[in-house]
């Protein structure tokens, strides 16, 4: 349904805010969103929004033969038999029409309801004060009156995002138009509740807002559950855009609104635009007026909404208030019904002469009109029939660009998961070579070079160290040392040899050599798990041909190579 809102239209001044769940009310006045502590009457013009889902969804399919005045009493009857509801149940329902592909005997039209009587239990305190509520929406609406007033453009797709107190909403717009709305998981108190436990905290509400806002000294400190909570918020929106991606594929989001009922730190929206590479900005800037909460963006939007049907009666944007102000009687249908009849009587009576007068004057205008349309009107058509060719083409082109920029950003996801991969590996390689040179350097050993080794799925590691030691002993304290970390999975001896001179550097002791495998297998090894990981590390061996410096500081040292099998 696309109405354009009038030109010069304003916001009304006198209308408040009432928030369903704090049941407090607030106002526009000056530049911010206050407060309203006067007490309300049946004077004041109401607006207020409920919890999404609240609201019931259905599909109808209505016969094109059925007229448009019809449509509405149509889908009531039809509400009763498809969701079996009870005769006496009464409901208030707000409908569009879908395109749902082509179908020659059918309409498709979204139908949303909410019970009266859930309305009664909301807001039946608030009726007894002002006996009127001129306008009920709930959040995943609001973004319509900004098309219609111009504040958003009608050519780009956009996500909105809100996180309220007890309930979160997600809603795709395409070209001005509500194409899907899914409930969130996430809202403020279970976000509370769920970094309290994970921080072992007790955050009251008002605390936890400084915190989610950057306004507590502790931030640094609570950072990595922060980041924690980031993440679910992201993995609850990520689930609803890829479902978007996926259905509606030439709808392609341009833009995120984001927000929280509560004040945040801006952080958050350089998160989630790193997660889902779509732009994204706060929900606040929806706004006319400055605010620093979404719950006083979700106030003005509503003024502005309540204000546009206030100003535009007849528009069909929705409106689920169960206790309506009556129209002003110029625009009931039985005052419009007596004026038309009054204007055709006067008309009646004045019909002979304009009879006479139009016909002359139409033959004159259409002696006009035809001179117009060949001189003017048909030479500017066959340059529009060239210019839509011409951008017929250029869309083909720009569809063509995006697929080929949509491939790049895929790569380029590819690219980064596996820079992500390697630097966790890294990262994890230096850990554990750290803990192993810490065991080297507390025992008498001397390790002179290590190497590490993964397997392809980063599922094994080896970690082969070449060393020196005075004594077997040693090398079976340090082996003893790494055993008793209890987080190595196998600790092995490749070899043991005695280190000389030149001229007897292979004439080691025979039986020097025999005893000393013996006592590795003995002392040095763990038992191997039958279902071990093998993995070839990457050699530690040294050539001390090559270094003469290292081979005389180590002569008469043993030397051993140790391989650590960490998982």
């Amino acid at each position: 349904m696309k109405l354009k809102m009038k030109k010069g239209s304003k916001r009304l001044n006198d209308i408040i805010y009432y928030d369903s769940n704090t049941r407090l009310a607030y106002i526009s006045s000056g530049n911010s969103i206050v407060p309203y502590v006067k007490k309300l009457n049946n004077k004041s013009r109401i607006v207020s929004t409920f919890a999404f889902d609240a609201l019931m969804k259905t599909t109808i399919e209505v016969p094109k033969n059925i007229d448009e005045i019809d449509i509405d009493t149509f889908l009531s009857e039809n509400i009763y038999k498809q969701l079996n509801m009870p005769p006496d149940a009464n409901f208030e329902m707000y409908y569009c029409k879908v395109d749902s592909g082509f179908d020659a005997d059918n309409w498709s039209y979204d139908v949303y309801l909410v019970d009266d009587k859930y309305l009664e239990n909301t807001y039946g305190d608030l009726k007894e004060k002002t006996q009127f509520i001129d306008i009920v929406t709930s959040v995943p609406f609001l973004p319509l009156v900004l098309y219609k007033n111009s504040r958003l453009d009608v050519i780009s797709n956009h996500i909105f995002i809100f996180i309220g107190d007890n309930n979160g909403t997600f809603a795709f717009y395409s070209k001005g138009e509500l194409v899907y709305t899914k409930i969130l998981s996430s809202n403020i108190h279970k976000l509370r509740v769920e970094f309290n436990q994970e921080s072992s905290l007790e955050f009251n509400s008002i605390e936890f807002e400084n915190l989610i806002a950057g306004k507590s000294p502790e931030v640094a400190d609570y950072k990595t559950y922060i980041d924690s909570m980031l993440n679910k918020i992201s993995r609850d929106i990520e689930e609803n855009i890829m479902y978007v991606k996926r259905v509606y594929q030439d709808l392609d989001p341009t833009a995120i609104y984001y927000g929280m009922s509560i004040e945040y730190d801006e952080d958050f929206l350089s998160f989630f635009r790193d997660a889902f590479l779509i732009e994204t900005k706060p929900y606040n800037s929806l706004s006319s007026t400055p605010v620093n909460k979404g719950l006083l963006a979700v106030a003005d939007i509503s003024m502005t909404y309540a204000s546009y049907l206030i100003s535009n009666v007849n528009d069909s944007i929705p409106n689920f208030s169960y206790a309506k102000r009556p129209k002003p009687l110029s625009q009931r249908d039985s005052a419009q019904f007596v004026m038309i009849a009054s204007g055709l009587f006067a008309l009646s009576l004045v019909y002979p002469i304009y009879n006479f007068g139009m016909m002359g004057f139409y033959s004159m205008r259409s002696d006009m009109l035809q001179s117009s349309y060949d001189n003017d009107v048909f030479p500017k058509a066959e340059q529009y029939r060239a210019d839509e060719d011409r951008l017929k083409s250029q869309i083909e082109s720009l569809k063509q660009q995006k697929e080929n920029i949509g491939l790049e950003i895929g790569s380029m996801r590819d690219d980064m998961g596996v820079i992500r991969s390697w630097q966790v590996e890294y990262i994890q390689k230096s850990k554990i070579l750290n803990d192993i040179l810490k065991v080297a350097e507390e025992s008498k050993v001397r390790v002179i070079k290590a190497t590490a080794n993964s397997s392809g799925d980063n599922r094994s590691l080896v970690v082969e160290l070449n060393l020196f030691s005075k004594t077997q002993q040693d090398i079976s304290d340090f082996i003893k040392a790494l055993n008793y970390q209890g987080v190595y999975k196998q600790v092995i001896t490749d070899r043991v040899i005695k280190i000389g001179f030149e001229d007897d550097r292979n004439s080691v002791n025979a039986d020097s050599e025999e005893a000393s495998n013996a006592n590795n297998k003995q002392n040095l090894t763990k038992v191997q798990d039958s279902n071990a990981t093998s993995v070839s590390p990457i050699s530690a061996n040294i050539d001390l041909s090559g270094n003469e410096e290292l081979g005389g500081s180590v002569k008469g040292y043993l030397n051993s190579i140790v391989r650590v099998v960490v998982r």
